[in-house]
C-alpha cells in the first residue's frame, strides 16, 4: 500500500503541471476566452459538406455539461451553442483541427472525447496494450509451468505415492 501512496504523492504534482500546460491558455485552467486569431485554413463550406462536417467534429467533442455524450448527442442548451458555433466556424472557412483546437483552448482537451496520443496521453493509449500483452504473459506462463509440473508429477508417481503403495502391499499380503 506504501509504495502506491508514494507513487500517487509523487505524480500529483506532475499531472497538475501537465493539465495547466494542456490547456494552452494563461488563465488558471484555461478559462480565458477562446481566440481564433488565425486566418481560416480550409475553403468555406456549405449545403449538406457542411452539415456532414459539422456533424463529423461534434462528433468528436465531449458535451461540457453531461460529459458523458458528444455535442452531436446531447440535446443541452450549451451544445447546441457549441454546434451552431462550430457550423459558424465550418462555414467560415477554418479547418476541423482549428475548429478542435478552437474548443480546447475554450474547455481544455477534455473536450476530446479521443485524446490525442501524445506526452502524457500515451498512457491511456498504451495502458490497454500494455495490460493486454501483460495478461497474455502471464497465462503462457502459468501454462507452462503447469504443463511443467504436471510432467514431472506424471515421471515419478511413486514418489508421492510411496506410503500408500507400501501399505496397500502390506495389506494385501495379510
Amino acid at each position: 500500500m506504501r509504495p502506491i501512496f508514494v507513487m500517487l504523492v509523487t505524480l500529483m504534482p506532475l499531472l497538475a503541471i501537465e493539465l495547466v500546460a494542456q490547456t494552452g491558455a494563461s488563465g488558471p485552467l484555461g478559462l480565458d476566452a477562446p481566440r481564433l486569431t488565425e486566418a481560416p485554413a480550409g475553403t468555406p463550406l456549405t449545403g449538406a459538406r457542411l452539415d456532414r462536417r459539422s456533424a463529423e467534429v461534434a462528433d468528436r467533442l465531449r458535451c461540457p455539461s453531461c460529459q458523458a455524450l458528444s455535442v452531436a448527442d446531447s440535446p443541452t442548451d450549451s451544445s447546441q451553442a457549441i454546434r451552431q458555433e462550430i457550423r459558424e466556424l465550418l462555414a467560415a472557412g477554418y479547418s476541423e483541427e482549428q475548429v478542435m483546437l478552437y474548443f480546447e483552448r475554450s474547455y481544455g482537451e477534455f473536450i476530446r472525447l479521443a485524446p490525442k496520443a501524445t506526452g502524457f496521453n500515451l498512457v491511456v493509449w498504451l495502458a490497454p496494450i500494455l495490460a493486454l500483452l501483460g495478461g497474455l504473459a502471464l497465462v503462457i506462463f502459468r501454462l507452462r509451468s503447469a504443463r511443467t509440473g504436471s510432467s514431472e508429477k506424471t515421471n515419478e508417481p511413486e514418489a508421492d505415492l510411496a506410503p500408500y503403495l507400501e501399505r496397500v502391499r502390506r495389506e494385501s499380503q495379510q
